[in-house]
């Protein structure tokens, strides 16, 4: 990769780690994604731009890599740029090239006839697999009288368009009964330079706060014990991706955001990018998804969008009949979407180890 530090090109001699295939959770997380070091062991790892900072992909790099290696390990946060970039390296070439992935590629950019590509989900994996070790155990028919809180809200990263989120929920008045965790945040620091629906002036700063007083970032094992348990007191979850903000493709995966809410019974409000709410479908969980935001629409608009959506919950939760009325008729959802949860990393496994035993034969010895 090459740092551009001021305008000069400064190039690595080594620009993508060969390492084995892992997740950003290798620190605390001991189960490997099945099958892929076994099969692969050590490659080049290519990571985009977004996750580097002034680190960016050159095609000369990009080229090179892929000339001499024949399996890359493509990591998340990719966008279409990124992806052209690697497919049009690997069509130069012309000879078979196999690019694991977090996840399914899900971009327009067409696929060249000599790569195959195999997706992991690998976080996915590991997540369910901790929840099924966990032997947490479901809520059948949950009583509204037992319930404390109205939802659960994680913005920790402040970096998360989950932030913006959160300052709006503050105004509305919807936060004094939820638990919700931050860091701090100064209005000062998240103004809009088009504001035409005034919500610059109504924000306002908030202290650092954090889920149960004992949430760790980064790791889903401990937050096993933490957040369940606060889940189950309350009337929902609102599972909020990071970057719903974006309207440009990223090459995002399915990981703890979108599956903490379901290590209980506890209905979810899922506020999802259609890549990985596609993927979920598909592995079989119900919900409605809250689209992240529209290409046409603002920042602003989407966030009131999803802030009138938990509004109304949350206004929901305070008439008891209503609420539990509404739980009742979540139950079978949140049960099968608890169990399927549970059985995922199995699912995930199996699909790992077809889209193996199904590669041509000039791609099985690469």
């Amino acid at each position: 990769m090459d740092n551009i530090i001021g305008n000069k090109e400064v190039v690595r001699d080594d620009p993508f780690d060969v390492i084995e295939y892992c997740t950003e959770w290798q620190t605390w997380c001991e189960y490997a994604v099945p099958l892929i070091n076994e099969k692969f062991g050590k490659r080049p790892f290519l990571y985009p731009l977004l996750q580097h900072g002034c680190v960016r992909w050159t095609d000369r790099l990009v080229q090179d890599t892929v000339r001499s290696n024949p399996v890359i390990y493509l990591a998340y946060g990719s966008t279409d740029d990124h992806i052209r970039q690697l497919y049009d390296a690997c069509a130069s070439v012309g000879e078979p090239r196999l690019i694991v992935t977090a996840s399914k590629i899900r971009s327009q950019v067409p696929l060249p006839e000599n790569v195959r590509i195999i997706h992991t989900e690998g976080m996915a994996y590991q997540y369910s697999k901790v929840f099924a070790d966990s032997n947490l155990s479901p809520v059948y028919h949950r009583n509204v009288q037992d319930l404390k809180n109205t939802f659960l809200f994680m913005a920790s990263n402040p970096y998360s368009d989950r932030v913006p989120v959160l300052m709006m929920l503050k105004q509305l008045g919807v936060l004094e009964d939820a638990l919700w965790s931050c860091p701090d945040i100064y209005a000062s620091d998240r103004v809009y330079a088009e504001d035409h629906i005034a919500i610059n002036p109504a924000l306002s700063d908030i202290k650092k706060q954090v889920v149960g007083g004992e949430y760790i970032a980064f790791n889903c094992k401990g937050n096993m014990v933490v957040l369940p348990p606060l889940l189950q007191q309350c009337h929902f979850h609102v599972a909020m991706y990071s970057d719903v903000l974006y309207t440009d493709y990223h090459h995002w995966c399915v990981d703890e955001k979108h599956l903490q809410g379901y290590t209980t019974t506890t209905p979810v409000l899922p506020i999802w990018r259609d890549e990985q709410a596609e993927q979920m479908r598909e592995w079989g969980f119900r919900f409605e998804n809250i689209p992240g935001r529209a290409e046409l629409e603002s920042k602003q608009e989407a966030i009131m969008r999803w802030c009138r959506e938990i509004l109304f919950y949350s206004q929901l939760s305070k008439n008891p009949d209503w609420a539990q009325s509404w739980q009742d008729s979540q139950g079978e959802t949140t049960s099968h979407n608890f169990e399927l949860n549970r059985k995922l990393h199995k699912i995930i496994y199996r699909d790992i180890e077809k889209q193996i035993d199904e590669l041509p034969s000039e791609f099985r010895d690469l």
